[in-house]
């Protein structure tokens, strides 16, 4: 406890908990129970629900209560309303997308009530029924932050994902003759999960690219093209949703939101402090999103995000190893460099010491080549020159959902290193199903034998972290994940 708490308060009587609220149907009013105080934001109240029915086990759901626009009479919502809802649900079905959350149904029911109580209630509310997606959002995630060389990569992921998800609503062809938009892109709603990586949230704000007058016109100013700001009970054009791409790539290189007046200097500044090669560059691109002017916005969203990563390249330290080619005669020899020692790391919260590797060390992954599709187990080989003392590791990370960890594989006979100039091993990408689609990198690193072996006997995700950490860096590779669990599920080497 901080000095500055409160004291625990001791004894006294124990309050009984706060009974459950329901919400449902007409003809199953209890239907879904209401867990904890809700998330209010501007269209509503979002809870985190539990579905019961007659399943031997509660599944969990998102449950939205829609507050009735200012200007609804009492009969909101309207049959079009309802109509609009039950729409964009098969929509979203239909498009099956990754980024974008489930939109499962809709229905008028009674207010908030204590189960069996519903006829206790007054009125009738509004409710969409979404799938609840687990993670944190890009504000509490990124909020006050601004990218470093390490995150910038994986950040912009963020915009390629939400980009995707953006595309797929708009397309005629994706979307079977009926693009959308899904008009409320902001930090808040865009949830990270550890295998979708971004999802947008909150569709109640989604409309059909040629739905007419907005009686709500609701918008999220810093996130909001300046023709809605002037507008907003106008029909929208696919621009505005580009617009607030562009905003959401600012705030995910800045950790702020977007100023009112020209973005530019912020963001070569927070681009200059990653490492970016040219600030200006990124700058100019983040920007043409957020022209004012929407004729002259990006008009292909995937090209723009895949451009606005390349535009983000990092300077790169020099290679801890190369294979300098030394004239002999009419000859060349390759040899293997002297590579960068790095110092032994102590373990704050184990005070366990990880060496790091001898100097003298050299290796190469021949296989998967850099860009090659994998499945969820991929096997990797390669060459490597190691003296005794020093085995290999394959440490792999997810570029895409943020996640900032490396996982780590021992290659097959690490504890033989005798054997490993020709080495073999296998790393993981995902689930089965989970990381489709998402791109990785896999480091090939150099650790001591007995670090290694501290990892292999351990669960412990500080061995982990420290013997990444030590380890020195050979080769890495990056990769796309595909469907597929791959040959066998990598039960050791490849052959057996």
């Amino acid at each position: 406890m901080d000095d500055g708490d409160e004291p625990e308060t001791t004894g006294g009587p124990l309050l009984p908990p706060a009974p459950a609220l329901f919400v449902g149907p007409p003809d199953a009013p209890d239907r879904y129970e209401l867990l904890g105080d809700g998330i209010p934001g501007g269209e509503g109240v979002t809870w985190k629900a539990r579905y019961h029915g007659d399943l031997a086990s509660p599944l969990p759901l998102a449950v939205k209560l829609l507050r009735p626009p200012g200007h609804a009479g009492p009969h909101w919502p309207s049959p079009r309303d309802r109509q609009r809802w039950r729409d964009h649900a098969v929509l979203l079905r239909h498009l099956q997308l990754d980024h974008v959350v489930r939109l499962d149904e809709v229905f008028s029911g009674a207010a908030p009530h204590p189960p069996g109580d519903a006829s206790a209630t007054t009125g009738t509310s509004a409710y969409l029924v979404m799938e609840w997606v687990e993670g944190p959002t890009l504000q509490v995630l990124l909020g006050g932050r601004p990218a470093e060389a390490g995150t910038i990569g994986g950040r912009l992921g963020y915009i390629g994902q939400a980009a995707e998800a953006l595309s797929a609503l708009a397309s005629v062809t994706r979307s079977g003759g009926n693009p959308s938009l899904h008009r409320d892109v902001k930090p808040s709603n865009c949830i990270v999960h550890p295998e979708r990586g971004l999802v947008l949230i909150d569709v109640s704000t989604l409309r059909l690219v040629d739905d007419g007058h907005d009686p709500v016109g609701w918008h999220t100013p810093g996130y909001t093209a300046p023709e809605v700001l002037a507008a907003p009970h106008l029909p929208r054009a696919v621009a505005a949703d580009v617009y607030s791409l562009g905003a959401l790539a600012f705030f995910c290189l800045t950790g702020h939101n977007p100023p009112v007046t020209d973005p530019r200097e912020p963001i070569v500044r927070a681009a200059a402090s990653a490492g970016v090669d040219a600030p200006d560059a990124l700058a100019a691109h983040i920007s043409a999103a957020l022209d004012p002017d929407p004729a002259r916005r990006p008009q292909d969203l995937l090209a723009w995000s895949r451009n606005l990563i390349e535009a983000a390249t990092v300077r790169r330290a020099p290679s801890r190893w190369r294979r300098p080619v030394v004239a002999v005669g009419s000859a060349t020899i390759t040899a293997v460099a002297v590579l960068l020692l790095l110092p032994d790391l102590i373990v704050e919260k184990t005070n366990t010491p990880v060496p790091a590797p001898p100097a003298n060390v050299g290796g190469e992954i021949l296989s998967p080549a850099d860009g090659a599709d994998v499945e969820q187990c991929s096997y990797f080989s390669g060459t490597a020159a190691l003296p005794p003392g020093t085995t290999l590791i394959l440490a792999m990370r997810n570029l895409d959902n943020g996640d900032p960890e490396r996982y780590l594989q021992v290659v097959f006979g690490y504890d033989k290193t005798e054997t490993l100039a020709n080495w073999r091993g296998a790393q993981y990408f995902g689930t089965e199903k989970g990381g489709v689609g998402q791109n990785y990198q896999v480091d090939l690193l150099a650790v001591r034998v007995d670090g290694a072996r501290a990892y292999h006997e351990s669960a412990s995700g500080d061995v982990d972290r420290a013997l990444a950490d030590s380890g020195t860096l050979l080769d890495s590779v990056r990769v796309h994940r595909v469907a597929g669990t791959g040959p066998g599920g990598c039960e050791g080497p490849p052959g057996n």
